[in-house]
Parts: structure tokens; sequence; C-alpha cells
């Protein structure tokens, strides 16, 4: 107690001087020791006066900042020391008072006041005794902005009130600053890492409680169709449908919290050839049947794209559709409005074009105070909950993990009872259009006649599209025993060319082409021959050399390359 009694009776003196000096609107730093001050004190008066001046001088000469202010009121401030003066940028006591307005509240830098001001209270709260520490930025009489640590202690004395003392620390060389930061960088981390416990806790609650709810479904279904097996056999079955629809519901929980993993472990998007239109009609036809139950007006418009053929990862892609447009007829009400929409926004260099995917509904919304995590794992809003929808909240964590596998962005525009509109941006490299004016064949020669072999039907059409357009004849067969058969019973002449798939069932294209390399017909058996493979390892390619095949190109197919594999191997132009 001696030690405190001693702190108290320090603050007290300095400040019975302080009062003295502001009852003669004196500063502290403008008193010297012959000046009029002094002078018109008594002996036992100058002597307490002198007492608190070499307190406040000695203040003046410790290494960073100190100063004191009231706790209550308009946290006026009582005192700076010169330390403090420099960090500010001010040269008198006065100017620091009109940079700060005289207040504790113009120390802090207004962005950080409100947080400081609440950590303050909480230290008083927790500990009378040590000092308090804060830390936070100031804005210096040159406009700059700097940060500092602020250790203050509470006093509570009759003779002087409420007051705050603080010792201000200056991080003025880069190890400090240094230090600070990473202080800074350690907390942040820490606070973010205490909100996904929160968060992974919640979760874990509320996914123990929406899987309890169809286990005890099946549980309790299961038990009723037991006994009723007997004696009424179409409730059993009613029970049994019971059974089946929890089961399935616990099904979608396992599997999205399953992908949700998975995602998060992908290392990058396979490429294949993807029809656009095609895949995105699967989503809609998949989701059709639950738009209808609740006479959702459902839509799809896929009418502004230019390229319908892109290279991306179809299986991904046809999973964002889903998640996207099923969340959408999810949370809107009966009778309501789904739409989506695909376009393409612009061609970029090395035939990549972006395209925009948007999935609009007129439902419940998401409330604003949600926007900033609803793509957060194990995060639900709580307007889910209340309309009574069942579900673990991570189907926007996929939608959102997928985007950014596919290279994506995704955002959202909302608002509570009007609906919401999610709009995905998709780079993808896509077929290039051929220069086509009016007749499709025009520039091209179009007598050169190709057998293409893909057991692929999707690729096999698109291709034979594809080929078309350019101008070729093409003759298209679903195997590799095909193959071979039409190159055995034709006529040399009748094929220009081979363009075949390796893993094809019945015979692989190498099988085949060694075939054609032993028919007896010299013309069928030099026919050239294009390997279009996604197997493009070098035991591959050499598999493909020793087989007879004239070229491996790999898949997905470049239009420009092929073209100019066709010209080079035929050894006929094409344009």
């Amino acid at each position: 107690m001696a030690g405190q009694d001693h702190k108290y009776q320090f603050i007290e003196r300095i400040m019975h001087l302080l009062h003295l000096l502001e009852e003669r609107g004196i500063e502290a730093d403008q008193i010297s020791e012959d000046g009029p001050f002094l002078r018109q004190l008594s002996p036992e008066e100058r002597q307490g006066v002198q007492t608190a001046l070499e307190s406040i001088r000695f203040m003046d000469e410790i290494p960073g900042g100190f100063f004191i202010y009231y706790a209550d009121g308009d946290e006026r401030i009582i005192y700076a020391n010169q330390g403090m003066l420099r960090i500010f940028q001010c040269g008198s006591l006065r100017e620091f008072r009109e940079l700060t307005g005289n207040s504790f509240k113009g120390v802090v830098h207004p962005d950080d006041l409100e947080a400081v001001e609440c950590s303050i209270r909480k230290q008083i709260a927790a500990n009378q005794y040590d000092l308090d520490y804060v830390e936070y930025r100031i804005r210096r009489k040159d406009g700059s902005v700097r940060w500092v640590e602020d250790y203050g202690h509470f006093v509570h004395r009759e003779p002087v009130g409420n007051i705050f003392y603080v010792f201000v620390g200056d991080p003025t060389d880069e190890r400090s600053q240094q230090q600070m930061q990473q202080k800074r960088v350690l907390t942040e981390a820490l606070e973010k890492a205490d909100l996904a416990v929160k968060a992974k806790n919640a979760f874990l609650s509320h996914i123990s409680h929406e899987m309890r709810t169809p286990l005890n479904a099946v549980f309790g279904f299961t038990t009723l169709a037991k006994a009723s097996l007997r004696e009424d056999v179409d409730a059993a079955a009613e029970y049994l449908d019971q059974v089946e629809a929890a089961s399935h519901q616990l099904l979608d929980m396992i599997t999205q919290a399953l992908d949700v993993s998975a995602l998060s472990n992908a290392a990058g998007s396979d490429q294949e050839e993807c029809d656009l239109r095609e895949t995105l009609q699967e989503a809609y036809d998949f989701l059709l049947p639950q738009a209808k139950e609740k006479n959702i007006a459902f839509s799809l418009d896929c009418g502004r794209i230019s390229h319908r053929i892109a290279y991306t990862n179809k299986k991904r892609l046809k999973q964002l559709v889903l998640n996207l447009a099923n969340n959408a007829v999810t949370y809107t009400n009966q009778g309501g409005r789904v739409e989506v929409v695909l376009s393409e926004e612009k061609a970029l260099p090395d035939s990549h074009a972006v395209y925009q995917l948007e999935v609009r509904d007129n439902g419940i919304g998401i409330g604003e105070e949600f926007l900033d995590s609803v793509f957060d794992p194990f995060s639900r809003e709580k307007n889910s909950t209340l309309s009574g929808v069942r579900g673990i909240g991570l189907g926007l964590t996929i939608a959102k993990s997928i985007v950014d596998l596919l290279e994506g962005s995704i955002t959202v525009k909302t608002a509570v009872n009007e609906g919401s509109t999610f709009t995905v941006t998709l780079p993808f490299r896509v077929q290039p259009l051929p220069d086509v004016s009016g007749n499709p064949g025009a520039g091209l020669n179009s007598s050169l006649r190709i057998l293409l072999a893909e057991d692929n039907e999707i690729n096999r059409e698109i291709e034979t599209e594809l080929l078309e357009r350019m101008g070729f004849v093409v003759d298209p067969t679903a195997n590799g025993k095909e193959a071979l058969e039409r190159v055995e019973r034709a006529s040399p002449g009748d094929y220009d060319l081979v363009i075949m798939d390796l893993q094809m069932p019945v015979l692989d294209g190498w099988q085949v082409a060694s075939a054609i390399r032993k028919l007896p017909d010299p013309v069928l058996a030099r026919i050239p021959i294009i390997a279009l493979s996604a197997n493009v390892g070098i035991r591959d390619r050499r598999r493909s050399l020793e087989s007879g095949i004239d070229v491996h190109l790999p898949k997905p197919m470049d239009l420009n390359v092929l073209l100019e594999t066709i010209e080079k191997i035929t050894k006929k132009p094409i344009s």
C-alpha cells in the first residue's frame, strides 16, 4: 500500500500544480525558475509547486510520451510531456491541445476510438491494479498516421477525481514497427481462428440436429413398418416410403459434407470438351420436377452464347448450376420465379471467352448482416431455419469452391423477401468459330473424305459437326471394329484420312491402326491416320508410332492444330 500511496501522492502533486496553472491560464512548459508565477507564491506553496515541477520535468525527460486526462465527461487533457508533443509534432502544450481538441477522443484516430475505449473499459473492470494495454493509430500535425502503444491506468482519488495517466510508446524505429505489425497480424489471426472454431462448433451442433431428424424418421418408421407388416401391408409400404425419403435426405447431407472436403483438396480442374447448352439443360431437367411441385416458373436461357463448345470440367460445371439453381428453387415460395441464364460476355485472345451465369429468384432473400459469410462453410442464415427448409448450409460453400476451382468469381445481390441473384463469371477456352460466309465450305477443300471413329456419342457429334462446318465429308463410326471394317470394304480413294480415338470398345485405336497397315491393298494400307486422345504420355505416343499412326494429337482438340495437321499429312491444301 505504501507504493500505491506514493504513486497517488505523485499524481496529486502534479494535479495540484496543474489546477493552479489552469486558474492563471499558464501552461506547465511556460514556467521558469525565476518567473513571476513562483515569486507570487508563499514559501510553503513554492516548495510544493517546485516539487511538482521537478516531477513534471522528470516526466519530460523520460523516453516516449506521457499524458494525463479526465476519465469522465469530455475526457479533457490535463497534461502532456515533451515526448508526447514530439510524437504529435507539436511545439507546445497549447498546440497539442488545439490539435487534439484538448480531449483523449482527439488523441486516438477516429476509426479506432470506439474499439479503444471499449477495450479500456473491459480492462478496468477486469484488473484495477495493472497497467491497461491498447494499440491504436494517431494522426499527427502533418496529417500522417502512425501506430502507438498505450499503457494506461485509472485512478480515483477524492482530491483529483477520476483520471487516467498514460505512457505512450512511440515505435519510430523499423524493428518496433515490425514487432507491432507482427503482434497485430497474430492478434487478427487468433481472432479469425476463434471465429472459425465457433463457426465449426455451431455447424457440428446444427448438423447433429439436422442428421438426427432423418435418423429418427428412419428408426421410427422402420419400427412402425415392422409392426404393420402382418396387419396392414399398405401402411407398411407407406412407412417404408418415408424411410426411403429420410435416407435420401441423410445421404444428401453426407454428400455435401464430403464434397466440401473433396473440393478443398482439389488440385485443379480437369478439362474436356463440354457442350455448355447441353450441360445446363441436364441440370435444368433434373430440377424441373421439384420446381413444378412448388408451381415455380422455372426457365433456362442459353440463347446469348456464340461458342457453344468450351473446354472445362463438365461434372463440376453441372454441379455448380445444380447447387445454385437448387438453392433458388428451395428458398423460393409457391408460385415464385427462378431463372437460369448463360451468356457469353466477351472473347479473349488465344481462343478464350468469358461467360456469365446468372441464377435469379424472387424468394426469401438473404439478410444484409449475413452477406459477408454467405459462402463460408458451417454457416446458415437464421431465416433459412425459420423457413422450415432442412439442410446443413453447405450448398453455397460448395458452389464457391467450384467457382474457385474453375478460376472464376461469384457475387450475390439480394434483399429480404425480394429474392437473390447469384452471378458467376467464368473464363473458358473455346472452340474457334470457322470463318464461313455463305457456303459452310467456302474456301475449303470439300472433296476431302474423313472416317471418324469416336465411341463417345457427344464427342462424336461435336467433332462431326465441326469438321463438316469446315467443309469436309465425314463418315462417323462408334467403335474401332466398325472403323476397321469400313476401311476393309472401301475402295482406294473412298477415304483420304482416318481420325480416331484410342480408347474404344471391341478394338482400340492402336489395334485398328496396326490392322490397317497390314491390309493387302497398298493404297488403303497407307491411308493417313490421326489419333485424338486424352492419353498423351510418352509410352502412349511411342505405341501410336509403333502401331502405324502418323500423328498423335491430344484432347481437348485444338481445331487450328488439327487443320494444319490434316493439310500436312494429306498433302492437300484445305484453305
